[in-house]
């Protein structure tokens, strides 16, 4: 091994290393204050590097803040990647790699993960894009997340891989945002049911998609409606007599 070769090395590990302690600055700011309040300054110091290699390695704090909300979730996904592991594989089609995520998704504890993220960027409810930065977290997760799925299933489409778990992601996303405006984001039993529920619904939509059903299937539309028997014109009209001769024609 040669000189040339080492100096570089040297180098990205000094920046790995600078990275991971100014994220684990901001892991520690933040459960310290219960919320993303401190200054550049006070994460450059913590981290123990200068205000220039915070800015060499992020745009910006909400950038480092960002950034730590997405290892949190990418800790969920590690428990996704083991619980898939666990899972036999299927046949490859779309409804086998549907089925083996919906059973990983369900055996990671995300109303812990969502709570948490909430309380990290909700801001108390008052900015209207906490529920668009939370959206955020788990988009920048579905690409390496696509990649696994197809790389599990060979024969699947690595195009209907991405976009299966890009639905099921922003699915998840959206489940999140009724979910915290249902439960609060306070995480006991009663919220975790209510979790449960929605996923189940929305997974349920995904899987049957928008198309028309299938013919003879009732929708509730139909089902809601009231029988001509129980409406009122039914009740006013009189019955029809015996088939015969309409009187009025000529």
């Amino acid at each position: 091994m040669t000189v040339k070769t080492l100096v570089p090395d040297r180098r990205a590990a000094l920046k790995a290393k600078h990275r991971q302690a100014i994220l684990d600055a901001a892991d520690a700011l933040i459960a310290e204050r219960g919320a993303p309040r401190f200054s550049v300054d006070e994460l450059a110091e913590r981290a123990d590097v200068s205000r220039r290699t915070v800015f060499n390695h992020f745009s910006s704090l909400d950038e480092v803040v960002m950034t730590a909300c997405t290892r949190v979730l990418t800790g969920a996904v590690d428990e996704f990647r083991a619980a898939t592991a666990a899972t036999p594989v299927g046949d490859g089609s779309r409804a086998s790699l549907f089925a083996e995520i919906i059973q990983a998704m369900q055996g990671i504890d995300l109303p812990a993960v969502v709570s948490y993220l909430w309380g990290v960027l909700g801001d108390d409810g008052g900015d209207p894009r906490s529920h668009s930065l939370i959206q955020d977290v788990f988009t920048r997760v579905t690409e390496q997340l696509s990649i696994e799925m197809a790389e599990r299933s060979p024969a699947t489409d690595p195009l209907e891989a991405e976009v299966l778990v890009s639905s099921l992601m922003n699915g998840i996303a959206v489940v999140a945002r009724h979910w915290i405006t249902r439960t609060g984001a306070v995480v006991d039993a009663d919220s975790r049911d209510v979790w449960a529920d929605l996923l189940d619904r929305v997974t349920t939509s995904i899987r049957a998609g928008y198309g028309p059903p299938p013919a003879g299937a009732r929708t509730p539309a139909v089902d809601a409606a009231p029988s001509a028997a129980e409406t009122p014109a039914a009740a006013e009209t009189p019955a029809a007599g015996p088939t015969g001769p309409d009187p009025t024609t000529p």
